[in-house]
Parts: C-alpha cells; sequence; structure tokens
C-alpha cells in the first residue's frame, strides 16, 4: 500500500532540494551568469538525460528487482536536476515557476477534465 505524505511534509522535502541545489550550485561555482540561457541549459542536458534514463531503467527491472526506495530517489535525482536548471535560468526560470503554478491552479473541475486514456488533463469544450 503506499503511504502518502501531508501537504507540509511534501513542501518541506521540496524545499530541502531547493537549498540543497542553491548551497551544491554555489559550493562549486556553478552559476555562470555570462553564459546565454540557451547555452547554460544545454550543458546541463546530459546530466538530466542520465538521470532519467536511470528512472527508466529502475522501473522497467523485472518484478523481482524492483525497488520503491530506488525508483524513488532516481525520480529525486531527475527533480534535483531540474531544479539546478531552474535555477541556472535565473529569474527567467523562478518567473516561469510561479506562471507554470497559477497556469496549473487556474484548471479546476469546471474548466479541465482528466481524460483516462491520455493520463492528461485537458481543457474542456465549452
Amino acid at each position: 500500500m503506499r503511504k502518502t505524505n501531508s501537504k507540509k511534509d511534501f513542501i518541506d522535502a521540496l524545499n530541502a532540494i531547493a537549498e540543497s541545489v542553491y548551497d551544491f550550485h554555489e559550493r562549486w561555482n556553478l552559476l555562470d551568469s555570462s553564459k546565454p540561457l540557451h547555452d547554460a541549459i544545454k550543458e546541463r542536458e546530459g546530466l538530466l538525460l542520465e538521470e532519467v534514463r536511470e528512472l527508466a531503467q529502475e522501473y522497467n527491472k523485472n518484478s523481482n528487482e524492483k525497488s520503491v526506495k530506488l525508483l524513488s530517489r532516481e525520480a529525486a535525482d531527475v527533480l534535483y536536476v531540474s531544479v539546478g536548471s531552474i535555477l541556472a535560468l535565473g529569474k527567467n526560470g523562478t518567473d516561469a515557476m510561479h506562471q507554470v503554478s497559477e497556469k496549473n491552479n487556474d484548471k479546476t473541475l469546471k474548466t479541465h477534465y482528466y481524460n483516462k486514456e491520455e493520463k492528461k488533463v485537458k481543457k474542456l469544450d465549452v
């Protein structure tokens, strides 16, 4: 059975990742503000693809080899690198996070529905 999080536990964990990502990039001097943003993100592509590959390897294992703990760690690694990419985008990245949050917060049962076949929330035709 799947254990659920409280909203507070989830937000605390996200904050821990964000703080760690910020400190990691600061510690290793990885935030080069002179670099064009597209180049900064392109340089991170290999890191992100590696983490996505490792996540896919974990969920594609044979049933007797699968580990929820490893699956969770690989998903968290994808998040860590993604958050680093947002950090590399500076104010553009944080503005985009707010925009995406607001856009998704505006989706309600009156404006959208969950398409089970596509496993996606889609706009109602009203």
